[in-house]
């Protein structure tokens, strides 16, 4: 076991890449705090994980949620080694009508939450030579950038920035980002599918998408690898394999480009829910 003993808090732990970054490092023999908003997501995870990993309400948006689950982990735990940061939401659409209350949404939970939460661990961090692992997302090197997609682009290249920021003024805290393909997750799954179809079908047509879904529990790997490494990984760059990559099932294939969009979105829901 690589991470035996481990004391870590993952934020952002009730599904999707936080829930598998907690199990894979459970079975490393790291003691896991999982924290999100969705208590009842949190404690079923957490009695899965096994190993005396436990469950603690955080909401990243509130600065005195983020303290207080800092606080209650290093509490439960003793102490606190390592940190992992996996929240992230998007609007799709136009920029043109993304507002303020979007664009203050996607900055308060994919950037300014991490600051929140390292602002109450970096001393214990500090105090364990602890390290950060943040995910962000392989889209930020897209370029032209994904259209319609723009809240999620902007705030993941902001929040480079600010893991670079955090690593530069702590010198003695080990930060790794992980810039993840795209992951069979619940991202997006409070959005409307026909309006995701034509977004996810354009980004087909320019060959952002690799043809299929990455496996959370493969992506949580490089987690682990990242924490039991002797030294800093910076940066991880993660995407599906081309020789594994499967396009749109052959039923999808259609001239409308919408018809294959949905076709697209329905097949990478129903395969998370399995």
């Amino acid at each position: 076991m690589r991470l035996k003993g481990k004391r870590i808090l993952v934020v952002g732990a009730s599904s999707g890449l936080g829930r598998e970054s907690g199990h894979a490092l459970a079975r490393e023999g790291a003691r896991v705090v999982f924290a999100a908003r969705r208590t009842d997501r949190i404690e079923a995870a957490a009695a899965a994980a096994g190993g005396g990993a436990f469950a603690l309400p955080c909401d990243v948006r509130d600065e005195a949620s983020c303290r207080a689950a800092v606080a209650a982990a290093i509490a439960g735990l003793g102490g606190l080694d390592a940190l992992v940061y996996a929240p992230g939401i998007s609007t799709f659409g136009p920029i043109e009508e993304i507002d303020a209350s979007d664009w203050q949404d996607c900055f308060a939970t994919n950037v300014i939450g991490l600051s929140l939460i390292l602002n109450a661990a970096i001393a214990e961090l500090e105090a364990n030579r602890g390290k950060v692992v943040v995910f962000s997302s392989i889209s930020i090197d897209d370029s032209p950038p994904r259209p319609k997609q723009a809240t999620y682009l902007v705030t993941k290249v902001a929040l480079e920035r600010l893991i670079q920021a955090w690593q530069g003024e702590h010198r003695l805290v080990g930060f790794t980002s992980i810039a993840n393909g795209d992951t069979l997750t619940e991202f997006g799954f409070g959005q409307d599918a026909a309006k995701l179809a034509p977004i996810v079908q354009r980004w087909f047509e320019l060959d952002y998408m690799y043809g299929r879904m990455m496996d959370p529990a493969a992506v949580a790997e490089q987690v682990v690898n990242a924490l039991a490494s002797p030294e800093t990984i910076r940066r991880i760059a993660i995407t599906p394999c081309y020789a594994e990559a499967l396009a749109v099932p052959a039923d999808a294939q259609s001239t409308d480009a919408a018809a294959q969009g949905r076709k697209a979105v329905e097949t990478i829901r129903g395969a998370s829910r399995d």
